[in-house]
């Protein structure tokens, strides 16, 4: 019953996150409408055969833009992760490993990063560098980096007292080789399962940039801008449209990788399904 559950569980998110995918490389086939067309004729026209979403202030067709932005997002979304993973794993095996004062020294300093709240650190950073998808993707992946190092320093600390890291000490083998063949692929599970739930975080952390214009630049289609966008539209004129659509739209992304992520530990850690 539990295998069965499991395996529901990923299948629907990675159906719905292939979906999302699907979505944004196939954007300029779906999209029926330009997404930076500005049309004064056809402001806040509601949904429509014409116009499936409906149409925002200057008149951009807000379907358009919806699969635009998945485009956006999660492009930044995975890069940032995989930029947060490239610099994180490597740190945290290394300090696990050696453990002593490097360990000591990088984890005050990580304590100090997140001694300040993401969004936060997020916002001074990235009003120092300016607005552009290549600053958003290096500040999300930066906030990142103390999630993996931390996560990966503990699966080490817990992998090098196993016997098989001991028999490989025995003959041998240098500490680098240790490492990188006997630890390092032991912390790829756990990491996988990190990056699927931090990419939801990061889609989130980005469409919060973007609502208070920090962003993807505008006039470039991104959910969190164009929810920001709608907001007061939606409590003085009604129109709900605007930012319900790109809101879906992140809904479903970020659920879809908690599904995945979710499964994933449970594959990871056979312990996890024996307790529920």
């Amino acid at each position: 019953m539990n295998t069965k559950r499991f395996d529901s569980r990923l299948i629907v998110g990675l159906i719905l996150f292939g979906f999302m995918v699907a979505v944004a490389i196939s954007a300029p086939l779906i999209a029926r409408n330009d997404p930076l067309a500005i049309d004064f004729g056809r402001q806040f026209l509601p949904p429509s055969s014409e116009h499936w979403f409906g149409t925002a202030k200057l008149g951009f067709d807000i379907f358009s833009r919806v699969v635009y932005a998945a485009r956006y997002d999660l492009l930044i979304a995975v890069s940032a992760v995989s930029l947060s993973i490239l610099i994180g794993h490597p740190i945290g095996l290394i300090v696990g490993y050696k453990g002593g004062w490097l360990d000591s020294i990088t984890m005050r300093g990580l304590d100090i990063i997140q001694a300040f709240p993401a969004f936060v650190l997020a916002i001074g950073v990235l009003s120092a560098l300016g607005e552009g998808v290549f600053n958003v993707i290096l500040v999300v992946g930066i906030v990142g980096v103390p999630t993996f190092v931390r996560l990966v320093r503990a699966q080490v600390r817990s992998l090098r007292e196993h016997a098989y890291v001991e028999a490989g000490r025995a003959v041998g083998n240098s500490r680098i080789r240790i490492m990188l063949r006997y630890i390092a692929p032991g912390t790829i599970g756990t990491v996988a399962t990190q990056a699927a739930i931090s990419c939801g975080w990061a889609i989130m952390l980005t469409a919060a940039l973007g609502f208070i214009g920090l962003g993807v630049p505008l006039p470039e289609p991104e959910w969190g801008a164009m929810i920001s966008e709608g907001v007061q539209e939606m409590v003085v004129g009604g129109r709900w449209w605007i930012s319900v659509f790109p809101g879906m739209a992140i809904a479903i992304t970020v659920f879809s990788l908690s599904l995945i992520g979710e499964s994933v530990a449970d594959l990871v850690e056979p312990t996890r399904r024996k307790s529920r």
